[in-house]
């Protein structure tokens, strides 16, 4: 008689892995807040260089200052949106991988 002996997870372990979820969607959500403010603001510093060159209220120098201002903003916004992200897809996939081993 061949035995199919499968480990489980404990209560304990169980409620570690929830909450170390739950602490990746927290950094996530994060995450995407920065992001989110930082397409904000890339965007309006776009539409305040546009409508205020086509009002001719700035200059073309002003103008670029503008429009570098807010590709600053995007890419400062993008970064640690990024590192956040790789950074929970290999803790995940840590877990995953430990999770599959113990059962």
């Amino acid at each position: 008689m061949a035995k199919n002996k499968k480990k489980t997870l404990s209560e304990v372990e169980k409620q570690i892995i929830n909450l170390e979820l739950e602490n990746s969607r927290l950094n996530r959500e994060k995450s995407m807040l920065v992001l989110n403010k930082s397409l904000l603001l890339y965007f309006t510093f776009i539409f305040i260089a546009v409508i205020g060159f086509i009002g001719e209220y700035i200059s073309r120098q002003f103008l670029n200052i503008l429009i570098l201002m807010g590709l600053c903003v995007l890419v400062i916004g993008v970064l640690p949106y990024i590192k956040t992200m790789k950074k929970e897809q290999e803790t995940l996939n840590k877990l995953l991988s430990e999770l599959r081993k113990k059962l």
